[in-house]
């Protein structure tokens, strides 16, 4: 090997810009991120790693030893060319002192500095050459060249601890493995030897069991696979190695506008060769290839909300016996869908998304329709006791739909509540009212308020339900059942009103109607039209309610 004189600023410039160059990682262990992907484009088939302890002196956890972290791999190797055209130019040679920067120089090999490894041993072998390398702290270099061939490449970094740092060196060569490399398209292995158990293998493929509808597209070397899945997550990858990994809004800053409303169940695996990284390879860099890798993503997004809204119609509309598994995927199929309700807007009132509790499907839009008092009930998707509110409710004009507690909490009560409807349990919908006898008078002089503001023909005292917490229900049918909680009143206002004989208004008005009849009167017609379906809409209830009392009270002086 030829020897020339080394230029002391210059040398010193490119001791800084290696140092600059090695910082730039974000762990020290990053190094093996950079030999793997050496290693694929090397044409390598696997990649193995191992940590190896050699004993230097003492014992137990404080004893001195050389930690040894190997890395082996089978591709193609390096010749002389490669070694002083690629692999060294950033390295002074121990023997002379000249360096240059011309040329390209393999960034991955300058990473396993950042270990701050006592010494780096490489042998590698390319046809009939077979060389070894030798760098010490400072980064200088022997080159030797072998007798005995050698594939592929073997790099071994030493460097001197304490035992007890071992688990942590070995939790740490793990984590980066893991991290980035568990996609990668070989095989890769990290062996903890001291440990014991043999080789761990280092691979995981993006198919989680919980996502709800998956995409994928491939062109060429891009494959990019798109989900709806909690929590959201994205991957950029290049050649199955992971660039960067995080959240949507993080990740996709592009696809934003478009899709900004998926982003709360999104999860997305992007490997593509039109994204690049920065020199630390933890920034995947802002360019027209990543503006690609996006739009596809975008619409694989719009592709999924299609497919979401088919595998619910399907699904609601099945002929296939209703069972507590059919129903857990019904629901986290709408809970996805719910995440979807803003982007899609009217485009869920007309197809079948919903399951009566009668067996068939309907719309959000034809139940809205169906509701004549704006409510909707739910029961749970048992047989038995869906026939019993069937019967009770439907009739009623308040349709049913098959629900869990948690449906009605999360998904159905904000998709009722989005075409108008107020959601509640069959079993409080509907109620069998309990006529009672009693309190004659003041029944009637409200009925008098009420029907001369128009609001009802009669009014009736009942026990409605277990708990008297509504203090009126509207009568249907010639049945004694009462509608609690109803949003709207159909025209024309023709039934009768139940009040509540438990409800404390009415039995306040009961105590004071003799010593006050007016203000008994006045104050549970007032409370009764203030609680009247749409009152918060329509305020001249309330108006057509005083000037009912005021007339009362003349017809009473």
């Amino acid at each position: 090997m030829t020897d020339a004189p080394r230029a002391g600023a210059a040398g010193q410039a490119i001791d800084e810009l290696v140092a600059r160059l090695v910082a730039q990682f974000a762990s020290p262990y990053d190094f093996l991120r950079e030999l793997v992907q050496n290693a694929m484009d090397a044409g390598s088939d696997r990649v193995e790693i191992a940590l190896h302890e050699h004993a230097v002196a003492g014992d137990g956890d404080d004893a001195e030893v050389v930690f040894e972290i190997e890395v082996v791999d089978a591709g193609s190797g390096m010749d002389e060319a490669i070694i002083d055209g690629e692999l060294t130019r950033l390295f002074a040679s121990g023997k002379a002192d000249d360096r240059t920067m011309a040329g390209g120089f393999g960034i991955g090999f300058v990473s396993v500095f950042a270990w701050q490894p006592d010494a780096v041993l490489l042998h590698t072998g390319r046809g009939t050459e077979a060389w070894e390398l030798v760098f010490g702290r400072d980064r200088r270099f022997e080159k030797h060249r072998l007798d005995e061939p050698f594939e592929g490449t073997t790099l071994r970094l030493l460097r001197t601890g304490r035992r007890a740092e071992r688990a942590g060196i070995a939790e740490a060569v793990r984590d980066s493995l893991w991290r980035w490399c568990r996609f990668c398209p070989v095989e890769i292995s990290f062996d903890d030897v001291a440990a014991g158990g043999g080789p761990e293998r280092i691979h995981d493929v993006p198919l989680p069991s919980d996502e709800a509808l998956v995409v994928v597209h491939e062109l060429g070397d891009t494959r990019v696979r798109v989900a709806f899945a909690v929590p959201p997550h994205v991957v950029l990858l290049r050649h199955g190695l992971v660039l960067a990994e995080g959240g949507p809004a993080e990740l996709l800053p592009h696809a934003a506008q478009s899709i900004e409303a998926s982003f709360d169940h999104l999860r997305v695996w992007a490997d593509s060769p039109s994204l690049r990284t920065d020199i630390g390879r933890d920034h995947v860099i802002d360019d027209a290839g990543r503006v690609a890798v996006e739009r596809v993503v975008v619409a694989k997004v719009h592709e999924l909300r299609g497919a979401l809204i088919e595998r619910l119609v399907a699904l609601a509309g099945t002929t296939a016996t209703w069972s507590a598994a059919l129903h857990q995927q019904y629901a986290y199929l709408h809970e996805h869908l719910r995440c979807e309700r803003d982007a899609l807007g009217s485009a869920l009132d007309r197809p079948a998304l919903v399951r009566r509790a009668g067996g068939n499907a309907a719309s959000f839009g034809a139940l809205a329709r169906a509701a004549r008092y704006g409510l909707l009930a739910w029961c749970e998707p048992d047989a038995g006791e869906s026939a019993q509110w069937i019967a009770r409710c439907e009739p009623a004009g308040v349709p049913v739909v098959l629900a869990t507690s948690r449906c009605a909490a999360g998904w159905l009560g904000e998709a009722a509540a989005a075409v108008g409807l107020t959601l509640q349990h069959a079993s409080l919908a509907v109620r069998p009212a309990e006529p009672q006898a009693g309190a004659a008078s003041l029944v009637e002089l409200v009925a008098t308020v009420l029907r001369e503001a128009k609001l009802v023909a009669g009014v009736k005292l009942a026990r409605m339900g277990a708990e008297p917490d509504a203090l009126i229900g509207l009568a249907v049918g010639e049945a004694a059942l009462a509608v609690v909680g109803a949003r709207t009143v159909p025209q024309p206002r023709e039934q009768a009103l139940w009040l509540e004989e438990r409800h404390v208004l009415v039995r306040a008005a009961m105590v004071h109607l003799p010593v006050q009849p007016l203000v008994s009167v006045a104050s549970l017609a007032l409370a009764i039209a203030a609680s009247w379906p749409g009152a918060r809409d329509r305020a001249d209830e309330l108006e057509r309610v005083r000037e009912a009392i005021d007339a009362l009270a003349k017809e009473r002086r």
